[in-house]
Protein backbone atom coordinates (compact mmCIF):
# COMPACT_ATOMS: atom_id res chain seq x y z
CA UNK A 1 0.00 0.00 0.00
CA UNK A 2 1.53 3.52 -1.12
CA UNK A 3 2.04 5.99 1.61
CA UNK A 4 1.20 9.53 1.20
CA UNK A 5 3.46 12.33 2.47
CA UNK A 6 1.61 15.14 3.97
CA UNK A 7 3.72 18.85 4.61
CA UNK A 8 2.43 21.24 7.44
CA UNK A 9 3.77 24.27 9.07
CA UNK A 10 6.23 23.85 11.43
CA UNK A 11 4.14 23.79 15.02
CA UNK A 12 1.05 22.13 13.47
CA UNK A 13 2.10 18.29 12.93
CA UNK A 14 -0.06 17.10 16.22
CA UNK A 15 -2.97 19.52 15.26
CA UNK A 16 -2.52 17.85 11.40
CA UNK A 17 -2.50 14.43 12.55
CA UNK A 18 -5.13 14.55 14.89
CA UNK A 19 -7.29 16.08 12.09
CA UNK A 20 -5.80 13.03 9.76
CA UNK A 21 -6.34 10.26 12.96
CA UNK A 22 -10.23 11.64 12.97
CA UNK A 23 -10.59 10.93 9.53
CA UNK A 24 -9.89 7.48 9.66
CA UNK A 25 -6.64 7.60 8.40
CA UNK A 26 -3.30 5.57 10.51
CA UNK A 27 -0.32 7.90 11.03
CA UNK A 28 2.59 6.22 10.48
CA UNK A 29 5.40 8.46 11.69
CA UNK A 30 5.73 12.50 12.45
CA UNK A 31 8.46 14.57 11.54
CA UNK A 32 8.97 17.94 11.84
CA UNK A 33 6.90 19.49 8.89
CA UNK A 34 5.83 16.26 8.08
CA UNK A 35 3.34 13.22 8.50
CA UNK A 36 3.53 9.86 6.44
CA UNK A 37 0.00 8.47 6.18
CA UNK A 38 -0.73 4.71 5.52
CA UNK A 39 -2.91 4.72 2.39
CA UNK A 40 -3.99 6.72 -1.01
CA UNK A 41 -7.50 7.39 0.53
CA UNK A 42 -6.49 10.71 1.67
CA UNK A 43 -5.78 12.13 -1.46
CA UNK A 44 -9.60 12.26 -2.11
CA UNK A 45 -10.38 14.39 1.22
CA UNK A 46 -7.33 15.87 2.24
CA UNK A 47 -6.93 17.16 5.47
CA UNK A 48 -7.44 21.15 5.71
CA UNK A 49 -4.46 21.63 8.02
CA UNK A 50 -2.47 20.28 5.37
CA UNK A 51 -0.09 23.20 3.38
CA UNK A 52 0.89 19.91 1.06
CA UNK A 53 0.53 16.50 0.36
CA UNK A 54 2.17 13.98 -1.97
CA UNK A 55 2.17 10.45 -3.00
CA UNK A 56 4.75 8.54 -2.17
CA UNK A 57 6.90 6.98 -4.86
CA UNK A 58 10.17 5.80 -3.18
CA UNK A 59 11.87 5.45 0.37
CA UNK A 60 15.52 4.95 0.59
CA UNK A 61 17.58 5.09 3.87
CA UNK A 62 18.97 9.18 4.17
CA UNK A 63 22.48 8.78 2.90
CA UNK A 64 23.66 11.62 5.49
CA UNK A 65 25.62 14.46 5.21
CA UNK A 66 28.19 13.74 2.57
CA UNK A 67 27.75 14.47 -1.29
CA UNK A 68 29.09 11.06 -2.31
CA UNK A 69 27.09 9.04 -0.12
CA UNK A 70 24.37 11.63 -1.94
CA UNK A 71 25.48 10.07 -5.09
CA UNK A 72 25.74 6.35 -4.47
CA UNK A 73 21.47 6.66 -3.06
CA UNK A 74 20.65 8.26 -6.41
CA UNK A 75 21.87 5.52 -7.73
CA UNK A 76 19.45 2.96 -6.65
CA UNK A 77 16.35 5.11 -7.46
CA UNK A 78 13.70 3.09 -9.27
CA UNK A 79 10.53 4.67 -11.00
CA UNK A 80 7.90 2.90 -12.43
CA UNK A 81 8.00 3.24 -16.58
CA UNK A 82 4.98 5.23 -16.44
CA UNK A 83 6.57 8.25 -14.99
CA UNK A 84 8.48 8.36 -18.29
CA UNK A 85 5.08 9.79 -20.39
CA UNK A 86 3.99 12.58 -18.52
CA UNK A 87 4.56 16.84 -19.10
CA UNK A 88 7.73 18.60 -17.54
CA UNK A 89 8.27 18.45 -14.25
CA UNK A 90 10.19 20.18 -11.31
CA UNK A 91 11.36 18.96 -8.18
CA UNK A 92 11.35 20.60 -4.63
CA UNK A 93 13.91 19.42 -1.74
CA UNK A 94 14.63 20.14 1.55
CA UNK A 95 16.59 18.22 4.60
CA UNK A 96 17.27 18.53 7.79
CA UNK A 97 20.98 18.66 9.70
CA UNK A 98 24.49 19.84 8.15
CA UNK A 99 24.71 18.68 4.75
CA UNK A 100 27.70 19.19 2.63
CA UNK A 101 25.41 19.50 -0.86
CA UNK A 102 22.56 22.07 -1.24
CA UNK A 103 19.05 21.13 -2.06
CA UNK A 104 19.70 21.72 -5.85
CA UNK A 105 22.31 19.10 -5.81
CA UNK A 106 19.45 16.82 -4.56
CA UNK A 107 16.91 17.97 -6.99
CA UNK A 108 18.89 17.42 -9.87
CA UNK A 109 19.54 13.94 -8.84
CA UNK A 110 16.47 12.91 -8.50
CA UNK A 111 15.20 15.13 -11.76
CA UNK A 112 17.86 12.95 -13.70
CA UNK A 113 16.69 9.45 -12.26
CA UNK A 114 12.80 9.99 -13.30
CA UNK A 115 14.05 11.51 -16.92
CA UNK A 116 11.32 13.40 -19.18
CA UNK A 117 11.46 17.13 -19.44
CA UNK A 118 13.21 17.91 -15.96
CA UNK A 119 13.29 21.92 -15.00
CA UNK A 120 16.16 22.60 -12.61
CA UNK A 121 15.47 26.04 -10.83
CA UNK A 122 19.42 25.92 -9.60
CA UNK A 123 20.20 29.29 -11.75
CA UNK A 124 16.89 31.13 -10.19
CA UNK A 125 14.50 30.16 -13.30
CA UNK A 126 11.10 29.39 -12.45
CA UNK A 127 9.25 26.51 -14.06
CA UNK A 128 6.50 26.88 -16.09
CA UNK A 129 2.85 26.52 -14.38
CA UNK A 130 2.04 23.50 -16.53
CA UNK A 131 4.14 20.80 -14.90
CA UNK A 132 3.71 18.09 -12.57
CA UNK A 133 6.01 18.66 -9.26
CA UNK A 134 7.85 16.63 -7.26
CA UNK A 135 9.27 16.48 -3.46
CA UNK A 136 12.48 15.13 -2.14
CA UNK A 137 12.66 15.59 1.94
CA UNK A 138 15.73 13.86 3.63
CA UNK A 139 14.13 13.82 7.46
CA UNK A 140 17.53 12.27 8.45
CA UNK A 141 15.71 8.78 8.70
CA UNK A 142 14.58 8.23 4.89
CA UNK A 143 15.10 9.93 1.55
CA UNK A 144 11.58 10.28 0.57
CA UNK A 145 11.02 10.58 -3.49
CA UNK A 146 6.96 12.02 -3.77
CA UNK A 147 4.59 13.69 -6.64
CA UNK A 148 1.83 15.83 -5.89
CA UNK A 149 -1.44 14.62 -6.95
CA UNK A 150 -3.05 17.53 -7.84
CA UNK A 151 -2.40 21.01 -10.20
CA UNK A 152 -1.37 23.29 -6.91
CA UNK A 153 -0.51 23.36 -3.50
CA UNK A 154 -3.31 22.31 -1.07
CA UNK A 155 -2.77 25.92 0.70
CA UNK A 156 -4.01 27.65 -2.60
CA UNK A 157 -7.51 27.31 -1.75
CA UNK A 158 -10.10 27.71 -4.34
CA UNK A 159 -12.23 30.37 -2.73
CA UNK A 160 -8.91 32.26 -1.94
CA UNK A 161 -9.89 35.31 -4.75
CA UNK A 162 -8.09 38.38 -2.95
CA UNK A 163 -5.88 38.79 0.01
CA UNK A 164 -4.49 41.70 2.49
CA UNK A 165 -1.88 42.80 4.13
CA UNK A 166 -2.00 40.32 7.11
CA UNK A 167 -3.36 37.85 5.43
CA UNK A 168 -3.29 34.47 7.70
CA UNK A 169 -1.96 31.57 5.76
CA UNK A 170 -5.03 28.90 5.31
CA UNK A 171 -3.55 25.61 7.08
CA UNK A 172 -3.02 27.51 9.71
CA UNK A 173 -6.71 29.62 10.27
CA UNK A 174 -7.91 25.64 9.57
CA UNK A 175 -5.84 25.04 12.63
CA UNK A 176 -7.71 27.67 14.54
CA UNK A 177 -10.98 26.25 13.68
CA UNK A 178 -10.54 23.46 14.91
CA UNK A 179 -9.54 24.06 17.88
CA UNK A 180 -12.55 26.51 18.73
CA UNK A 181 -14.78 23.54 18.55
CA UNK A 182 -17.57 24.91 16.97
CA UNK A 183 -21.14 23.47 16.95
CA UNK A 184 -24.62 24.23 15.04
CA UNK A 185 -25.75 27.67 16.24
CA UNK A 186 -22.63 29.25 17.74
CA UNK A 187 -21.98 32.88 16.99
CA UNK A 188 -19.11 33.24 16.23
CA UNK A 189 -17.24 36.42 15.81
CA UNK A 190 -13.54 37.83 13.49
CA UNK A 191 -13.20 41.21 15.23
CA UNK A 192 -10.19 41.95 13.08
CA UNK A 193 -11.34 40.02 9.88
CA UNK A 194 -9.24 41.54 7.37
CA UNK A 195 -9.92 39.41 3.58
CA UNK A 196 -11.87 36.62 6.07
CA UNK A 197 -9.96 33.63 6.35
CA UNK A 198 -10.37 32.52 9.38
CA UNK A 199 -13.98 32.66 9.00
CA UNK A 200 -14.02 31.61 5.43
CA UNK A 201 -12.03 28.19 6.93
CA UNK A 202 -14.62 28.27 10.01
CA UNK A 203 -17.49 27.99 7.82
CA UNK A 204 -15.84 25.33 5.74
CA UNK A 205 -15.47 23.18 9.04
CA UNK A 206 -18.95 24.01 10.58
CA UNK A 207 -21.62 25.61 8.14
CA UNK A 208 -24.56 25.40 10.86
CA UNK A 209 -22.61 27.93 12.90
CA UNK A 210 -23.45 31.83 12.41
CA UNK A 211 -20.15 34.24 11.66
CA UNK A 212 -19.67 37.64 11.58
CA UNK A 213 -16.47 39.52 10.74
CA UNK A 214 -14.99 42.77 11.37
CA UNK A 215 -12.36 45.34 9.91
CA UNK A 216 -12.51 48.92 9.59
CA UNK A 217 -10.93 49.16 6.54
CA UNK A 218 -13.35 48.65 2.90
CA UNK A 219 -10.47 46.83 1.08
CA UNK A 220 -10.59 44.18 3.84
CA UNK A 221 -14.30 43.91 3.35
CA UNK A 222 -14.35 44.11 -0.03
CA UNK A 223 -11.57 41.42 -0.13
CA UNK A 224 -13.40 39.43 2.32
CA UNK A 225 -16.65 39.76 0.09
CA UNK A 226 -15.00 38.54 -2.72
CA UNK A 227 -13.96 35.52 -0.66
CA UNK A 228 -16.97 34.70 1.02
CA UNK A 229 -21.15 35.72 -0.05
CA UNK A 230 -21.99 33.38 3.22
CA UNK A 231 -20.83 35.10 5.78
CA UNK A 232 -21.67 38.82 7.66
CA UNK A 233 -18.79 41.07 7.08
CA UNK A 234 -19.19 44.61 8.15
CA UNK A 235 -17.11 48.20 9.35
CA UNK A 236 -19.53 48.80 11.69
CA UNK A 237 -19.19 47.13 15.67
CA UNK A 238 -22.19 44.20 15.62
CA UNK A 239 -23.90 43.73 18.81
CA UNK A 240 -24.85 40.63 20.89
CA UNK A 241 -22.73 38.38 23.13
CA UNK A 242 -20.65 35.34 20.97
CA UNK A 243 -19.86 32.18 21.72
CA UNK A 244 -15.98 32.09 20.11
CA UNK A 245 -14.08 34.82 19.18
CA UNK A 246 -11.10 33.72 16.27
CA UNK A 247 -9.37 36.22 15.20
CA UNK A 248 -5.75 36.92 13.86
CA UNK A 249 -4.77 40.74 15.72
CA UNK A 250 -2.38 43.05 13.68
CA UNK A 251 1.09 42.03 15.23
CA UNK A 252 2.98 45.31 15.05
CA UNK A 253 5.03 44.32 12.24
CA UNK A 254 3.64 45.26 8.92
CA UNK A 255 0.27 46.64 10.71
CA UNK A 256 -0.06 48.64 14.05
CA UNK A 257 -1.18 46.79 17.10
CA UNK A 258 -3.18 48.01 20.07
CA UNK A 259 -3.88 47.20 22.65
CA UNK A 260 -5.52 43.92 22.38
CA UNK A 261 -6.65 42.79 25.87
CA UNK A 262 -8.50 46.33 26.22
CA UNK A 263 -10.27 45.83 22.35
CA UNK A 264 -11.53 42.39 23.57
CA UNK A 265 -13.35 43.64 26.00
CA UNK A 266 -15.67 45.34 24.15
CA UNK A 267 -17.23 41.99 22.86
CA UNK A 268 -18.87 39.39 25.06
CA UNK A 269 -17.61 35.86 25.03
CA UNK A 270 -19.66 33.08 26.67
CA UNK A 271 -17.12 30.63 25.02
CA UNK A 272 -13.42 30.31 23.77
CA UNK A 273 -11.19 32.90 22.18
CA UNK A 274 -8.68 31.92 19.19
CA UNK A 275 -6.28 34.06 18.56
CA UNK A 276 -2.81 34.25 16.47
CA UNK A 277 -0.60 36.66 18.50
CA UNK A 278 3.53 37.43 19.04
CA UNK A 279 4.71 36.02 22.67
CA UNK A 280 4.71 39.59 23.75
CA UNK A 281 1.09 39.84 23.11
CA UNK A 282 -0.31 36.37 24.43
CA UNK A 283 1.53 37.61 27.75
CA UNK A 284 -0.27 39.96 27.88
CA UNK A 285 -3.40 38.22 27.18
CA UNK A 286 -2.41 35.86 29.85
CA UNK A 287 -3.03 39.03 32.65
CA UNK A 288 -6.82 39.00 31.37
CA UNK A 289 -7.83 36.05 29.97
CA UNK A 290 -7.21 31.99 31.16
CA UNK A 291 -4.87 30.48 28.38
CA UNK A 292 -5.77 26.67 28.15
CA UNK A 293 -3.62 25.53 24.95
CA UNK A 294 -0.71 27.44 23.25
CA UNK A 295 0.80 26.06 19.90
CA UNK A 296 4.27 27.74 18.98
CA UNK A 297 4.08 28.21 14.67
CA UNK A 298 6.21 29.76 11.96
CA UNK A 299 4.08 32.26 9.84
CA UNK A 300 5.21 34.22 6.98
CA UNK A 301 9.16 34.03 8.47
CA UNK A 302 7.34 35.18 11.60
CA UNK A 303 7.13 32.88 14.97
CA UNK A 304 4.09 32.97 16.44
CA UNK A 305 1.75 31.91 19.20
CA UNK A 306 -1.88 30.59 18.70
CA UNK A 307 -3.71 30.29 22.33
CA UNK A 308 -6.93 28.89 23.04
CA UNK A 309 -8.28 30.89 25.69
CA UNK A 310 -11.46 31.59 27.85
CA UNK A 311 -12.58 34.51 30.67
CA UNK A 312 -11.74 33.61 34.04
CA UNK A 313 -15.12 33.23 36.33
CA UNK A 314 -15.68 35.78 38.86
CA UNK A 315 -15.12 34.12 42.48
Amino acid sequence: MRAVLVRTVSGLESLTAAEVTAAGHRVLEISKRQLIVEGLALVQEPPRLADDLFVVHTALPDPGHRKTDLLATARAFRFETALGERRGFAVTASFVGERNFNRFDVEDLVGSALGGRYYSRRDGQTPPADRDDWRVVLDGKTLWVARRPYDVPLHRRPWRQQTVVGSLHPPVAAAMARLARLEPGHRVLDPYCGAGTLLVEAHALEPRASYVGLDREPTAIAAARANSADIRWSRKKVDGSFDRIITNPPWGVRLPAGDLVRQLDQWQVSGRLVAIVTHDQAARLSTAWRIEERYDVSVAGQHARIVVAKRPVPD
